[in-house]
């Protein structure tokens, strides 16, 4: 189903604007909107008091892309009718611009303005439903996005304490590792001490038997000498002084 975006038109004028009116209605069939504008103005001025001559340039400022002052005109026109179905064109008018702009909610507040002055609008009621299913569609997609982002967000925030946690893993292990190389070089340099002292020579059991026999060898000779100059000493003190 389609959006009716086919603004209303009000083709017959009458009163001293009537040429005027007439030219802007020709410019505005034919597509030249800015001129249909410039046309219906001159023929407010010069005939201020009907009603169509805004309605009609409340379209041509539609069609020209000024939506904000074509809404305006359509207010006013609401302002100087009385009857209901006449207003219920221009809030249909003005449910059509916020349509275009994809503002579902002014739109949905002006076509329920037109059903209510015109219960029988079936445009009005058709494109109420469309702009009430695309704001349905537009809060789903926002909630969506909404749902997206914070996801986005906690993935985010869980990369970057993963990444914080490896940091510190990897400054650990490299303090770790810094002390392992600390503690290793402590322990060569006092390998290299132990090996620089004068190790104690190792003898065989033999060489120590041998070693010990000398030694008691030369004890026995040193004292055997010992005994010997002791009696020799002891003679000479007992020999007789002729």
């Amino acid at each position: 189903m389609k959006y009716l975006l086919s603004l209303f038109f009000a083709l017959f004028l009458l009163g001293a604007s009537v040429e005027d009116a007439r030219k802007a209605n020709e410019a505005y069939e034919n597509g030249n909107y800015e001129e249909a504008v410039a046309l219906y103005k001159k023929a407010i001025q010069a005939n201020s008091e009907n009603a169509k001559l805004y309605f009609n340039l409340g379209n041509a400022l539609a069609k020209s892309g000024a939506t904000d002052e074509a809404i305006q005109y359509f207010e006013q026109y609401k302002q100087m009718t009385d009857n209901p179905a006449e207003k219920a064109k221009a809030d249909y008018n003005i449910g059509n611009i916020y349509t275009q702009a994809k503002k579902w909610d002014q739109a949905i507040q002006y076509y329920k303005q037109a059903m209510r002055k015109q219960a029988g609008d079936i445009d009005a009621k058709h494109n109420y439903e469309l702009a009430l299913n695309q704001k349905q569609q537009q809060n789903k997609n926002q909630q969506n996005n909404q749902n997206k982002d914070q996801k986005d967000q906690q993935k985010k925030k869980n990369q970057q304490q993963s990444d914080q946690q490896q940091q510190q893993d990897q400054q650990q292990n490299q303090d770790q590792n810094k002390q392992q190389n600390q503690q290793q070089q402590q322990q060569n340099q006092q390998e290299g001490q132990q090996k620089q002292k004068p190790q104690p020579s190792k003898i065989s059991k033999a060489e120590a038997e041998n070693i010990l026999k000398a030694l008691e060898q030369q004890e026995k000779e040193l004292l055997k000498e010992f005994k010997k100059k002791k009696t020799e000493s002891s003679n000479k003190t007992h020999e007789k002084d002729w």
